[in-house]
């Protein structure tokens, strides 16, 4: 009878340890629904997107950050509770493109991996902007370096940062090392 107790108590104490494992890998990113609110105006700019998932990106000032396919493209719209679209985020091809962003990519003489067009409608301090900042994001492999380029529609880069490989990262944390015993 004694051990029969013990054995149900284990099986408590395994049970709830799964679900505060389950609950504790679920608290990172809060699924959320979208409200009609925010699913008309996500469905403004996407008419035929089907949202797969969103989830409240700020906490300061709450944006819900849905993500959707638009006619098989991945597509990001953040909203702030009242509707208002702060940013649109779409993958886009090569073809679409301004001449002169199409110019600006070709110069860099690179692998083009993944083109994004951004479009800011507001600020995070949700000041709505008269007219929408559009930009396109840009990954390209050169000289063996992944860079994330933004580059304005008329062909002006208006950021540009190389990403340090895995194997950069661990030389330099080798090199810290080394020094450290020194």
């Amino acid at each position: 009878m004694i051990r029969k107790n013990w054995m149900v108590i284990g099986l408590c104490v395994a049970v709830a340890v799964m679900f505060c494992a389950v609950v504790y890998a679920e608290k990172g990113e809060k699924e959320c629904s979208l409200s009609a609110a925010l699913r008309s105006a996500v469905k403004a700019i996407f008419p035929n997107g089907v949202i797969e998932k969103c989830k409240i990106e700020e906490a300061s000032v709450k944006v819900t950050e849905a993500t959707l396919k638009d006619n098989g493209r991945e597509a990001e719209v953040k909203l702030a509770d009242d509707g208002t679209v702060v940013e649109v985020d779409a993958t886009v091809d090569m073809n679409s493109l301004p001449a002169a962003v199409t110019q600006t990519i070709k110069a860099q003489n690179a692998e083009v991996k993944e083109i994004d067009k951004n479009i800011e409608y507001a600020q995070l301090k949700l000041v709505k902007l008269d007219t929408p900042k559009t930009y396109y994001e840009v990954d390209i492999i050169k000289d063996g370096k992944k860079i994330e380029m933004e580059i304005a529609p008329d062909g002006t880069i208006l950021k540009q940062e190389a990403e340090k490989k895995e194997c950069d990262r661990e030389k330099d944390e080798g090199n810290k090392d080394e020094h450290e015993k020194d």
